[in-house]
């Protein structure tokens, strides 16, 4: 049984090193530029940015069906296949000549939102299935390892492919078809491929035990919990906050900043670097400080990083690095932190559910906030505008707009209850005790003077 389990991992990782590198190639630069390509608009884009959030609202109903009817390996694997071979008609539709862009494009986007609602339903029928199979005494170390792998793969194919969108590119008006051609159907190759090693993980047994309360009881569950009404609440207007912005960098970038496939590219390489190098960091320190702290303190950079994007230029190449290297390590605190915060104001017995109600609330607030933006872009036209010496571009407006909620949403987070939390003041002073927190050592000269502010600042909010 011992040895089932531990080939059925090794199988689980070499899925989700394929399935990362499938996910990398289907979406971010690679999707804008596409959409991009096709001629989307402002409104298309931002639409775009809000399928994978909009689509969450499946994950109810099929967590409700695993969890009373059981087979989540078949539901996974065969909801997987069919999102993962719908970028093949995508391509047939984008790229063969023939129909125009007012049928085209409509059609794309019906087939990319179906991809990511087969993709929401075979998750949740993946993450019931991973959690009867992985032992609790090993999931943190399986899962981080297995993140780690997927996410150094995830970067390598980022670069590659970024570099040869470049190279094609000058070629003739079929360089880009040509490209986003190979790259999707390179991702589709991995993505079944993923899949042929996740047939060979073993399932469990069901645990969970028939579902008697109907459908709508156990939907309302969450929403009589006032900590966790509090908690949905800062989740809606955070990832509204968030998403008005992120899905239009990469458009800003290409588009606006004039970047190339491959920069762009090397950028989120050094982002997710420095993610995996925070994780550690601020994995730590919420052992010591529980999550709250983090995320409050984490929150106040990511406030102001869409305005810092404002002063970036087409010629700019050593802000941007910074920009993404510190980003990579301030977002890596939020996510872990979030995460680690709805399983501490999550009852265990009805955990299943609350993380789906979770990310369907998460979801909608983060599926409007492109889709507001996109109009509002639309609505401003193409710009620039001119106030006194400065050059103002319509996604400027959303990057400022932006850094607002992200101040007023990031408030909400002050009136969650968490178990044993501290203090942002209290926290700041464990990261200067080299006894509180020995994986500072070396630094602390660097630390101490940016600490100690912080630390006067924070201190001063809490009295």
């Amino acid at each position: 049984m011992q040895d089932q389990i531990k080939e059925s991992l090794r199988y689980s990782i070499y899925d989700g090193v394929l399935a990362n590198m499938f996910a990398t190639l289907t979406g971010g630069v690679f999707l804008t530029g596409f959409a991009v390509f096709l001629g989307m608009n402002t409104f298309m884009i931002g639409l775009l940015g809000a399928m994978p959030f909009l689509v969450t609202i499946f994950q109810l109903p099929a967590a409700y069906f695993v969890q009373k009817r059981g087979n989540r390996k078949k539901v996974s694997v065969r909801c997987s296949l069919v999102a993962r071979t719908m970028w093949v008609p995508i391509l047939v539709v984008a790229l063969v000549p023939g129909p125009s862009a007012s049928i085209r494009v409509p059609i794309v986007l019906v087939l990319i939102f179906l991809h990511y609602a087969l993709g929401a339903a075979s998750f949740v029928s993946w993450l019931s299935w991973m959690s009867d199979l992985v032992p609790d005494r090993m999931r943190g170390t399986f899962f981080g390892t297995r993140n780690m792998v997927a996410g150094a793969a995830s970067m390598l194919v980022m670069v590659i492919f970024g570099s040869v969108l470049d190279g094609l590119k000058p070629l003739s008006s079929y360089g880009l078809p040509l490209g986003f051609g190979l790259t999707f159907l390179v991702a589709v190759l991995f993505g079944i491929a993923s899949i042929g090693f996740l047939r060979r993980v073993s399932e469990p047994v069901h645990s969970s035990p028939a579902v008697r309360l109907d459908f709508a009881g156990q939907l309302l569950l969450p929403f009589r919990d006032q900590n966790f009404r509090k908690f949905l609440g800062f989740s809606f207007f955070w990832g509204f906050s968030v998403h008005f912005a992120a899905p239009f960098f990469p458009l800003y970038f290409l588009r606006d900043l004039e970047f190339g496939y491959g920069f762009i590219a090397t950028l989120a390489m050094l982002s997710a670097f420095a993610d995996l190098v925070g994780m550690r960091l601020w994995g730590k320190l919420s052992d010591t400080t529980r999550n709250k702290p983090i995320i409050y303190f984490a929150g106040w950079w990511a406030i102001f990083f869409p305005l810092s994007w404002v002063f970036v230029g087409s010629e700019s190449r050593i802000l941007p690095i910074l920009l993404h290297i510190l980003g990579g390590g301030v977002w890596s605190g939020i996510h872990l932190c979030t995460n680690n915060l709805l399983l501490r104001v999550s009852p265990r017995e009805q955990r299943a559910l609350y993380v789906s109600v979770y990310n369907v609330v998460g979801g909608l607030g983060a599926s409007l906030g492109p889709i507001l933006a996109g109009l509002l872009v639309q609505a401003f036209g193409q710009g620039p505008f001119h106030l006194f010496s400065w050059t103002i571009l319509p996604l400027h407006i959303v990057f400022v707009l932006s850094t607002l909620f992200r101040l007023l949403s990031l408030q909400l987070i002050r009136r969650i209850e968490e178990p044993e939390e501290v203090t942002v003041g209290q926290m700041l002073r464990i990261i200067r005790s080299v006894r509180g927190l020995n994986m500072t050592s070396g630094f602390n000269f660097l630390l101490h003077p940016f600490i100690n502010v912080s630390e006067a600042i924070f201190e001063d909010q809490e009295k």
